[in-house]
């Protein structure tokens, strides 16, 4: 599949909902689709970003059943590859299909904020790493980026390396914010001026928070525990993690770098 890179803009500064690793057909998807419906009830949306893993299966209208309120209200969902996305033909194929043909890697304009989106299963690709480059030398914008293997981790995936040595070098001034999943459960990093989210409690089965070791941030907070986040907008970004019941586990306060 040859990549792809567009830029759309958000004209009002609504809320993102994120979520990752998700599109599992579980309960707990169900669940934390009808917390995040029941936050859109009350609260303007502008889009739903997600880290990745979007369909562990091909039958995508069984597993978006749980955000046919999205759908039907035309929320847009803003995709970062995972990969549970890309470990077949007909996966990708389904991928298109349930999502009109979602880039590799683009950038979203979010009010003060860009949002950058990377596909780190093709963590490799020249056209990408010219594509970040290209992204954060153009402006002097406060910046997200979002891809679906994480910097760091306690748990069962660890932290990813590749994506150390290969995006991490390239990042600019303007990063304050970076989100990733492939670890199902919660966790929250600062290492220097920027922090470091693992979301990816969307509905796949719950993977255990081990201790960090010397070598990797101290961390701030974490939770084995199905959940989505919400960014908010206005002077500042301000971060919450909320599950399944409605109830915040962390919330946290970034200024624009």
């Amino acid at each position: 599949m040859v990549a792809t890179t567009t830029t759309l803009e958000v004209e009002d500064v609504d809320d993102l909902l994120v979520v990752g690793d998700w599109g599992s057909g579980t309960l707990p998807q169900g669940a934390v689709a009808g917390a995040m419906m029941r936050y859109a009830e009350a609260n303007e949306v502008g889009a739903i970003l997600t880290t990745g893993d979007n369909l562990y299966s091909d039958d995508t209208e069984f597993l978006l059943h749980p955000f046919s309120w999205a759908i039907e209200s035309e929320i847009p969902f803003w995709i970062t590859w995972g990969n549970h996305d890309v470990e077949s033909e007909d996966r990708i194929d389904a991928m298109e299909e349930a999502f009109d043909d979602p880039p590799r890697w683009t950038s979203h304009r979010w009010g003060n904020v860009d949002v950058v989106i990377l596909d780190s299963t093709q963590i490799g690709s020249e056209e990408q790493l010219q594509f970040l480059t290209d992204t954060l030398a153009a402006g002097d914008r406060a910046t997200i980026v979002v891809f679906h293997h994480p910097v760091y981790s306690c748990g069962f995936h660890d932290d990813s390396e590749t994506v150390q040595n290969t995006l991490l070098p390239r990042f600019d001034d303007d990063v304050f914010l970076v989100l990733s999943g492939h670890e199902h459960n919660y966790q929250r990093f600062q290492d220097g001026d920027v922090t470091y989210v693992v979301t990816g409690g969307g509905g796949a089965g719950l993977t255990d928070l081990d201790t960090c070791s010397v070598d990797q941030p101290e961390r701030s907070s974490g939770e084995s525990i199905h959940h989505f986040l919400v960014l908010e907008q206005s002077d500042a970004v301000v971060v919450s993690v909320i599950d399944v019941n409605g109830n915040t586990l962390d919330t946290w306060r970034m200024d624009y770098p």
